[in-house]
């Protein structure tokens, strides 16, 4: 029955036996006969064909038993690896698109320095996928902000407390602010009272965004609306149309160094401002299966993602009052 296990894993998880075949270099035949086989050993049917491919409740029991025997290897082959060499070993990283342009490139240079053998396969996705990825066994570690409700299943561990600033260019403050400018800059400094930005237009991420929700309680509190104009998931595009005077925006701590990077090459014409009165933070989480042994090189690779975080952690100290 556990012979060729991933090959039942791969039906479960692509839900379409010809999508698997394809996965696993098989053809689909093949794959067919494998599955009848396995239904005709345990006497019961795993899979709903029609109307819609499913898991029988037989084959869920068969997939969660199956994931165990996963988990098992995986954790022997990480054993494993710490005893031969680093070159047996590899190490699947989850993290969500923003974070992966500004954590992963110095992660992975510094890293493969230390270990140039071995791999680092890395998984840009959503948190819920990310999330789902982990618990089935797809991903050794996965970071992302701490907005999901993650299961008693993951070891947790804040890697950065970020705090959410405003950004907007000389050009925006001129204009909304005609009668005050510059000296309303030093105002700012202090703490940006969002009220007095509700006339400016803003670019901002999408709702689900954690940074959103927090931005928008703050707002609710203090009886403000705010005026956003465009909406999207890539907040380095936010931090370029502020810079080009078409909205002002939001920066979370990490990505202050590649904002300050912009800045440089724009001439020094964005202004970040901390909000005044918004104590709510963001954290970043660092997560891992509790029943997931980790290899040396993983716990290297942990230790390295907590340094590079302190390090974007001390640019608060740049713009905090």
């Amino acid at each position: 029955m556990f012979a060729n296990y991933k090959y039942f894993i791969a039906i479960a998880e692509e839900k379409n036996i010809r999508k698997a075949a394809d996965r696993l270099y098989l053809t689909h035949q093949n794959l067919s006969k494998y599955l009848s086989r396995l239904e005709h050993e345990l006497g019961v049917r795993l899979c709903n064909r029609k109307p819609v491919f499913s898991l029988t409740p037989e084959g869920e029991l068969l997939l969660q038993a199956l994931r165990s025997t996963e988990l098992t290897e995986q954790n022997f082959r990480s054993g494993l690896s710490d005893l031969i060499d680093e070159a047996a070993h590899e190490i699947r990283l989850g993290t969500t698109e923003g974070r992966f342009r500004i954590l992963i490139p110095d992660l992975l240079g510094e890293f493969h320095r230390n270990f140039p053998s071995v791999q680092l396969r890395i998984t840009s996705a959503d948190s819920p996928r990310l999330c789902s990825m982990l618990e089935n066994n797809q991903l050794d570690i996965m970071i992302a902000n701490e907005s999901i409700n993650y299961p008693k299943s993951f070891d947790c561990m804040k890697v950065l407390r970020e705090h959410i600033y405003l950004v907007i260019s000389d050009n925006m403050l001129k204009k909304y602010f005609p009668d005050d400018y510059p000296e309303c800059k030093e105002t700012f400094r202090a703490g940006a009272d969002i009220r007095d930005f509700q006339k400016v237009p803003f670019s901002m991420n999408l709702p689900e965004f954690r940074s959103h929700v927090i931005i928008k309680r703050h707002a609710e509190k203090h009886d403000a609306e705010l005026n956003c104009i465009h909406i999207s998931s890539h907040p380095d595009l936010h931090h370029i149309m502020s810079a080009r005077d078409y909205a002002a925006s939001f920066c979370l701590t990490m990505y202050l160094p590649k904002l300050l990077k912009l800045n440089e090459e724009s001439g020094g014409i964005l202004n970040v401002f901390p909000i005044k009165g918004l104590t709510e933070t963001n954290s970043l989480i660092l997560a891992r299966l509790k029943k997931r042994a980790l290899s040396r090189y993983t716990g290297d690779f942990i230790e390295l993602v907590m340094r590079q975080c302190m390090n974007y952690a001390k640019y608060d100290k740049l713009f905090m009052p």
